[in-house]
């Protein structure tokens, strides 16, 4: 059934409202309050209930067919908004805004909010350690793409251009909420592109809402500027339009206080690394490969943090670490400071874990979206940082010396929010409770004018008690039906004359007194007008705090700062971390370097940690071979996260290190397919080692692990072998170039900044130990059939391969042969009926003793193609 059905015939007027409201979003599902729950019906109560998991029922007719309903409690609301926002949907929340007791005829409804998935700040759909972004896309000639996004909880507001393709990789990284784009006829390939990828939630928004001259007027309104040149936005005019087209849907989606979002500002390219999403899903940065969790990751295991904002810098500060000395040696002499002042470092630490999530509170509070229990966590919050600053106060490091500097006094906000709260305030504004005795005399005179009327309700069960003889008499209240005294049905009839029947139970009955009406309407009058009063005081209040807003920002931010360098500073401690020398020479010497994430996985003191050695004057490329299983991967990545610790500041898994700046770092690690677009695993290889050869430079750090292992043999060592020289020569950035192929190690005679290393292996008997050792020299076995023991191989199948591993090692076969041994013992069918003579008599002249690699590359080219030919 169509909820948008224009025949109202036989509608009840509530429903013609719900009908009224609804036409205005037919997209959206309508959140309809009704008392203690709120309602969805039509094809919204169809889409939500699956989801939710809750019944679906019916309620009333409409065209001669049930009108089907789901609803959710009121009070468990943001669980359920929550799950309907992670599924994609949208969802407009309907609230009464006039008392049904005082209504006349159908109570007055109105739109409140429009949630999305990227305009949502419910706690429940929030992750703590996580930014939560609104992104927008404007595009303008060529191939200019704008991007802005703007986290609403924290009020983060920034934006960048380029080309689709940077784009479309910055969109991976940020991973987004929600994406609005310019909708038509003509959708762009990008969105195309992102449509493919499940991951996004994109949302058409009318095209004139991208547009760069409105943006520009109505963001200098909202800030009270001139101009944007203050911000230096304004040589970004594609990605103005799409900050414009943000701006406009939060304004569209109920959000019209934004105090906290102070600034806008452009992505920070000079002074932060750009890591891809390649190279943050190989290092496995923050998300595991595995089960997509943080389990595991880099941040996960160092993630030391007291605070939800320090866990949020922390996170960003891996996505994007420092390029520039100046940032990193600040950060690093912090962490030395805190390393040795282990008892001034626990006591900030323990200090933190009083501290609420300050910038998240500053968004709600921006928003006004703060309850009277936030604000209250707010002030408590606000109340420790004089103890911040006096520890900061005994600190030598001038990092922290300018954040001292920095700090607001929070005297005045912490002061108001003292005299005006209760103790404990209640969740909500309206209901009372919120305001403290002696903040506002006309509150208190209102309070004191109901102070005898509720001594005569509290005393009057005992008093009543007394007068009936009735010792189970209760005095109670409800909100339908108000005060009450309550008498069981084996006592009516000692009841006195004035009483007054008010309700009939089922084992009782309940009565009022004229005195006990009287004070009721005294109170309940009284009553109505303290919570409007509170709640008017209550909103003055938030006026009055957001006035500091910006400090309570910059407070959060420093705390946030401090809680990261404090973490650092007890991972470093309690993992024997070393301080890496941070310089401009282009050097990456690691000593006894260890994986910070699989160390903290295995039994302390097992894992084996290995040197790097690699300078762009000296060792450039090292060519690393090696069985599998033996740790070539985990070596790259190490060398990797190692990179990336160092400089965000960190101390460094190692016994020492110094490492010149990395620009960025490249990875091309392990085998993945992307089904959902269409790319196969050797496509995806292909295109990530296309975009290292494209955007890397000599200052960055390539990691690649088995390119060319997707494809033939003959294809793979070619495209292996001719990337290894391109990087050599036009590149010439610091490598290490994991492979099988074990013929690559003959470029080490070619090029004298390549070199060869190796994982050694010790052979005990049969068995085949895996030492996890870089040492120099080139490997020529990777001992597959072990490998394939330990995975659990049938040993008839572990026998023939051993018997064909020795003759292709012996020389003593032919194609034919091989082929025919194959089909018989393994495969089941012919894989040559007949080797071409030509190809035999090509074979034969082969002398494997006298070849060079780069010879025994071109003779197996020219056999292939004879192959093809044939």
């Amino acid at each position: 059934m169509n909820a948008l059905s224009a025949e109202n015939d036989g509608l009840t007027p509530l429903m013609r409202q719900y009908y009224r409201i609804k036409a205005q979003y037919p997209d959206k599902i309508l959140f309809f309050r009704m008392g203690d729950f709120y309602e969805m019906f039509g094809d919204d109560a169809v889409r939500a209930a699956p989801i939710l998991n809750v019944a679906l029922t019916s309620r009333g007719i409409q065209n001669g067919e049930k009108i089907p309903l789901a609803g959710v409690p009121y009070h468990a609301a943001d669980k359920y908004l929550a799950r309907l926002l992670k599924a994609g949907e949208k969802v407009v929340v309907v609230e009464q805004v006039e008392d049904p007791r005082t209504a006349k005829g159908i109570v007055k409804r109105e739109v409140v909010e429009i949630l999305t998935p990227g305009t949502a700040t419910l706690e429940s759909s929030l992750e703590e350690m996580s930014a939560s972004y609104l992104a927008a896309l404007a595009f303008g000639a060529g191939d200019q793409v704008g991007l802005a996004y703007i986290d609403l909880t924290t009020g983060e507001f920034r934006l960048d251009e380029g080309s689709g393709d940077n784009i479309l990789e910055k969109l991976y990284v940020l991973a987004p909420q929600e994406v609005i784009y310019p909708s038509g006829e003509n959708e762009p390939e990008l969105i195309t592109r992102l449509r493919r990828n499940n991951s996004f939630i994109l949302s058409g928004y009318e095209g004139w809402n991208f547009d760069t001259k409105t943006a520009v007027r109505e963001l200098s309104d909202f800030w009270g500027v001139s101009s944007l040149d203050g911000f230096g936005v304004g040589d970004k005019p594609v990605a103005l339009a799409a900050a414009g087209a943000i701006y406009r849907y939060l304004r569209e989606n109920h959000r019209e206080r934004l105090d906290h979002v102070t600034k806008i500002s452009t992505v920070q390219s000079d002074r932060l690394m750009q890591l891809d999403y390649s190279t943050i899903r190989n290092l496995e940065l923050v998300t595991n490969l595995s089960e997509n969790s943080e389990r595991d990751t880099l941040f996960g295991v160092v993630n030391r943090t007291v605070t939800a904002g320090g866990a949020r810098r922390l996170r960003q500060a891996i996505l994007r670490p420092f390029i520039t000395l100046e940032p990193i040696r600040e950060r690093q002499a912090v962490v030395a400071e805190l390393y040795h002042r282990r008892d001034t470092a626990g006591e900030i630490r323990e200090s933190f874990k009083e501290i609420p999530d300050l910038e998240r509170l500053a968004g709600r509070l921006g928003m006004r979206k703060i309850n009277p229990r936030q604000m209250a966590s707010l002030g408590q919050g606000l109340t420790i940082m004089p103890r911040i600053a006096g520890f900061l106060g005994i600190m030598e490091s001038p990092l922290l010396r300018k954040l001292l500097a920095a700090l607001p006094d929070f005297t005045q906000p912490v002061q108001r929010l003292g005299a005006a709260l209760t103790e404990e305030p209640p969740l909500t504004a309206n209901k009372g409770g919120v305001i403290r005795a002696g903040y506002a005399p006309e509150l208190d005179a209102l309070v004191n004018s109901i102070r005898d009327a509720k001594s005569y309700i509290a005393s009057l069960q005992t008093t009543e008690r007394q007068r009936t003889g009735i010792s189970s008499l209760r005095v109670g209240f409800n909100k339908v039906f108000g005060y009450y005294i309550e008498v069981t049905k084996s006592h009516l009839d000692k009841i006195p004359p004035d009483y007054i029947r008010k309700q009939t139970l089922v084992n009782a009955e309940r009565f009022i007194t004229a005195g006990l009406k009287e004070k009721e309407e005294l109170i309940l009058a009284a009553e109505e007008k303290i919570f409007a009063l509170e709640e008017s005081l209550y909103v003055k209040l938030m006026d009055e705090i957001a006035e500091d807003l910006e400090d309570i920002l910059l407070g959060a931010e420093i705390i946030s700062e401090i809680d990261l360098v404090s973490a650092l500073a007890e991972l470093a401690y309690d993992k024997m971390y070393c301080c890496p020398e941070i310089s401009e020479k282009p050097v990456l010497i690691i000593t006894s370097g260890r994986h910070p994430v699989i160390e903290n996985i295995l039994p302390p003191g097992s894992f084996i940690p290995n040197n790097v050695t690699l300078s762009i004057e000296g060792q450039r490329i090292m060519i690393l071979t090696g069985p599998n299983m033996s740790g070539k991967s985990t070596y790259l990545r190490q060398a990797g996260l190692i990179v990336i610790l160092a400089q965000i500041g960190s101390f460094v898994p190692a016994e020492k290190a110094e490492i010149g700046l990395v620009d960025r770092i490249f990875t091309r690690v392990g085998a993945i397919d992307n089904l959902a677009r269409g790319q196969s695993t050797f496509l995806v290889e292909m295109i990530e080692t296309a975009n290292i050869m494209h955007n890397a430079s000599e200052r960055s750090l390539i990691l690649l692990d088995e390119v060319g292992r997707g494809t033939s043999t003959f294809d793979g060592l070619s495209i292996a072998w001719s990337v290894v020289e391109y990087i050599n020569e036009h590149i010439r950035a610091r490598t290490v170039f994991a492979t099988h192929y074990h013929e690559l190690t003959g470029l080490a005679a070619l090029y004298e900044r390549i070199v060869n290393f190796q994982v050694a292996v010790k052979r005990w008997e049969k068995e085949v130990i895996f030492l996890h050792k870089i040492i120099p020299g080139g490997c020529d076995d990777s001992y597959g059939i072990e490998v394939a023991r330990l995975a659990g191989l049938p040993k008839m199948a572990l026998g023939r391969a051993r018997e064909i591993l020795r003759l292709l090692e012996s020389g003593k076969f032919n194609q034919s042969e091989l082929a025919r041994g194959l089909h018989r013992e393994i495969m089941q069918r012919t894989l040559f009926d007949k080797i071409p003579s030509a190809v035999e008599e090509e074979i034969q002249k082969i002398n494997p003793e006298a070849l060079t690699p780069l010879e025994a590359l071109r003779i197996l080219d020219k056999l292939k193609g004879m192959l093809d030919e044939d």
